[in-house]
């Protein structure tokens, strides 16, 4: 539950599954659901609504930049080790991607790019937390379906978790999107349709690099 949130599948203002549905999607008892709805509850990622017409609702996070910054700082080995471990996973899923993708996984992240787009050009006119929360995850969703088009269950899960372990370190400074958020993912597209392993790889590597350099550079502000 804890990863999907850190992941963006679900947004602040959603409602997650009722209890008896996450225990059956789970496979575990309601039990150990109500103990995990109360550690996430505690830790301010959702809000319960007890009763009838109740639920779990989705809590948008809060933003300090100072407090960020200073976390960053003091944990530059955790920062650099998530953006290592991106690398490594996501160029080699990347890599299969452009030599087993099907027509529908290029649909898919055509129409993610298009609504990154839409969004990025929204928060550029007004910054907003909603904006960047509504770009983090289709940012998501685009690099899971790069992960979900190797056909690899292996893979797609080292992917999101490469993704979770960076956001952990690096997620909260993020409070505003920059106008180069959606540079690469077009091209990574391209070559993925072209079937170009070498290059899909290569600009994916780009891409992680060039968001690496931004953090940096947001560090030595």
């Amino acid at each position: 539950m804890r990863r999907s949130l850190e992941l963006g599948q679900f947004r602040p203002g959603d409602r997650l599954p009722t209890e008896r549905e996450l225990s059956e999607m789970l496979d575990v008892s309601r039990t150990v659901v109500r103990a995990a709805v109360a550690v996430l509850e505690r830790e301010g990622r959702i809000a319960v609504r007890r009763g009838r017409g109740g639920g779990f609702t989705v809590v948008a996070p809060k933003y300090d930049a100072g407090e960020a910054r200073r976390l960053m700082r003091e944990n530059r080995t955790a920062v650099r080790d998530a953006f290592d471990y991106r690398i490594v996973v996501e160029t080699g899923a990347t890599r299969l991607a452009a030599t087993r993708r099907r027509a529908a996984d290029l649909v898919n992240l055509r129409k993610l790019l298009t609504s990154m787009d839409e969004t990025l050009r929204a928060a550029m006119e007004e910054q907003s937390i909603h904006l960047v929360t509504e770009f983090q995850t289709l940012d998501s969703a685009f690099h899971l379906g790069i992960a979900q088009a190797c056909r690899n269950d292996y893979l797609l899960d080292a992917v999101a978790d490469a993704r979770r372990k960076m956001w952990l370190p690096v997620g909260a400074i993020f409070g505003r999107l920059e106008p180069n958020a959606n540079d690469f993912h077009e091209a990574i597209v391209d070559a993925i349709e072209k079937k170009d392993p070498d290059l899909a790889a290569d600009t994916m590597e780009e891409h992680i690099k060039g968001t690496r350099e931004t953090l940096e550079s947001w560090l030595r502000r």
